[in-house]
């Protein structure tokens, strides 16, 4: 006689649940595997903890500024910087706001302007034997529009020509900075710790 015919109803029940329930768990991990291996979520997440294509995690920040203003990124102006930071920096101190890993970003939230913007900003490099420069490439909206390479650990005075058709009638100006030269706190350290500039203050004029 087959083992299943010497089952009683409830035994053969409890058999197909067992089946259905291995069916239902075998189905679940192939779907967590897959989701693993091709995760459904947008962009800016895929690309910073996925690819790795980038080490600034983008985030939902606009600050708002007035040309003409001069806003420091040192701890007495934390609260107004903070708001432009999308990212790419730690938390301002005393002497400035350090930049973290190979790209930092500002955004701002600008008035509709007919001629083109000066930017003047405060910048030193972190020096470390033997790297003693950084190179930082700055864009505006995607479009580059300066190139400073920076040698001293005293804050540098820098200013350059935003054109217009950088961000014509764009309501926010996002401002990248690109580093060639960033130093790692350590050998095994991720690229995300790297430190190339420290910010100390930002400032648009138009015209």
């Amino acid at each position: 006689m087959p083992w299943s015919e010497t089952q009683g109803p409830y035994g053969r029940a409890a058999s197909i649940g067992g089946y259905a329930l291995a069916a239902v768990l075998a189905a679940s991990e192939i779907i967590t595997l897959a989701l693993a291996l091709n995760p459904n979520v947008n962009d800016d997440y895929r690309a910073f903890y996925i690819d790795r294509t980038t080490t600034c995690l983008n985030r939902d920040a606009v600050g708002n500024y007035t040309p003409g203003q001069t806003v420091s990124f040192r701890s007495d102006g934390a609260k107004q910087a903070a708001g432009m930071m999308v990212c790419g920096w730690s938390g301002p101190v005393a002497d400035g706001t350090h930049s973290l890993g190979e790209t930092s970003r500002l955004r701002l939230e600008i008035p509709l302007l007919r001629d083109g913007l000066t930017a003047t900003l405060q910048m030193s490099a972190v020096i470390r034997p033997p790297q003693i420069t950084q190179r930082v490439m700055i864009s505006v909206n995607g479009v580059r529009v300066h190139e400073v390479t920076l040698s001293s650990k005293d804050p540098k005075t820098i200013s350059f020509a935003i054109p217009h058709p950088a961000f014509a009638s764009a309501k926010v100006l996002e401002m990248t900075f690109d580093y060639r030269d960033g130093i790692p706190p350590s050998s095994a350290a991720s690229n995300i710790y790297k430190r190339a500039i420290k910010l100390v203050s930002f400032r648009l004029d138009a015209g």
